[in-house]
């Protein structure tokens, strides 16, 4: 076997000078940072990479050859025993070896990463948030492994776990899945706790219980506003309400666009418009969409300017608009993709508005549909309806609670 060791600036430099010096079968055995060309006790020397890597005898050195068992090697006089140990000896340094470097270029991935995400400064990366939000979410449920209370790791405890681990796979938000499994642990029979499937019946039902909660709204008024964060698929959604209540409505629908601070906003509504054949109105302040309103009978569907749940005016410039709409309704448009974390902050500033149903959109581009089950139980309000695309003016579906059980628990 040869051992070597390289000096060089980086990983990539030294894996480069290892496999033109000794092959691309060569092992990495150590690497080490150190300090080259001393200075003062070695304190202003430059830092170097040295790696030591090794790698099998090239053919025809003596030990290849007592290793392939030449009849000009002395080795080859040992006892059978011997040589077959040594045999078996290579087989097991080979398959090491292979381990290794398989592992290796993993564990150089998990440094690299641990070193950026150190190095991420929140202030200047607009994704630091984001990533250390997603480091934390994994550690919370690493830490659920353990388990606590109810979920426990002994024999019947497994099929709990598994319970629980499928509900967050499914996109159900942690303090909720552990609250479920619990309140199943608690109604089932202890004989029962071992049957998955068993669970699983109880927990439907215990899902359907909390989705029927949700407060039932009156009839649809003839006036909707619709308000939610930036992004959701507000006016696509509306352009497909309005599409639909000019087919089934005598008095026709009218589309109001309050957002008049982004001119493609604007311009999309008034597409619709021409599309579908449905006057659109501007509004341009609160006296203006007060007085649209007294002038017509049609059905109307209020657009409103998309607005940041971290925005404090957020509340209050809609509240200006909601109050001159009388008794109109407020729907919520929230996206089905959005995380678990950012809808419970987008419902808690959004909620403070007197909101009456969810509009979910955007199922068409995720496969895991928790967030349906996750809105409508933290909201209490029911959902009205969500979209599956963005053709106008079709994609757009009902779901009951047992519908959305579907969704969720199955796909």
């Amino acid at each position: 076997m040869q051992v070597r060791t390289f000096e060089a600036v980086d990983m990539k430099q030294a894996l480069q000078l290892v496999k033109k010096e000794m092959g691309p079968r060569a092992v990495i055995v150590s690497s080490r940072s150190v300090r080259k060309d001393g200075g003062l006790f070695g304190l202003l020397g430059r830092r170097v990479l040295e790696v030591t890597a090794a790698a099998d005898d090239p053919p025809g050195s003596p030990d290849a050859a007592a290793e392939l068992g030449a009849p000009s090697s002395p080795r080859s006089n040992l006892p059978s025993s011997l040589t077959g140990g040594r045999r078996r000896g290579g087989q097991v340094y080979n398959e090491i070896r292979a381990v290794k470097q398989a592992v290796d270029p993993v564990l150089d991935e998990i440094r690299s990463i641990r070193e950026t995400v150190a190095s991420l400064d929140p202030d200047r990366s607009p994704g630091a948030e984001d990533l250390r939000a997603d480091i934390a979410q994994i550690r919370t449920l690493l830490s659920s492994l353990i388990g606590s209370g109810t979920i426990s790791a002994d024999a019947e405890g497994a099929a709990t776990q598994k319970l629980f681990y499928f509900l967050l796979a499914r996109g159900i938000d942690e303090p909720l899945a552990r609250s479920l499994v619990q309140r199943v642990v608690s109604r089932v029979d202890s004989g029962a706790l071992a049957d998955l499937e068993r669970l699983k019946l109880n927990l439907a039902a215990e899902m359907r219980h909390d989705l029927t909660r949700a407060t039932r709204g009156s009839a649809p008024s003839r006036v909707q506003i619709f308000v939610g964060p930036t992004g959701v698929g507000k006016t696509t959604t509306i352009a497909k309400l309005a599409a639909r209540a000019a087919q089934s409505s005598p008095e026709g629908a009218l589309l109001v666009t309050t957002d008049v601070h982004r001119v493609a906003a604007v311009e999309q509504m008034m597409r619709f418009g021409e599309m579908l054949g449905i006057p659109v109105e501007i509004a341009i302040s609160p006296e203006d969409l007060a007085r649209t309103l007294v002038n017509t009978e049609r059905r109307v569907f209020i657009d409103t300017a998309g607005r940041s749940h971290r925005d404090p005016a957020t509340v209050r410039a809609l509240r200006g608009l909601i109050e001159p709409a009388g008794d109109a309704e407020v729907m919520l448009v929230m996206s089905a993709t959005t995380r678990a974390a950012d809808s419970r902050e987008i419902l808690q500033t959004y909620l403070q508005l007197p909101c009456s149903r969810l509009i979910m959109t955007k199922l068409d581009e995720t496969r895991v549909y928790g967030e349906l089950f996750n809105c409508v139980v933290r909201s209490g309000r029911p959902l009205a309806c969500v979209t599956t695309g963005q053709s106008v003016p079709q994609n757009l579906e009902s779901l009951d609670a047992p519908g959305i059980l579907r969704k969720v628990l199955h796909g």
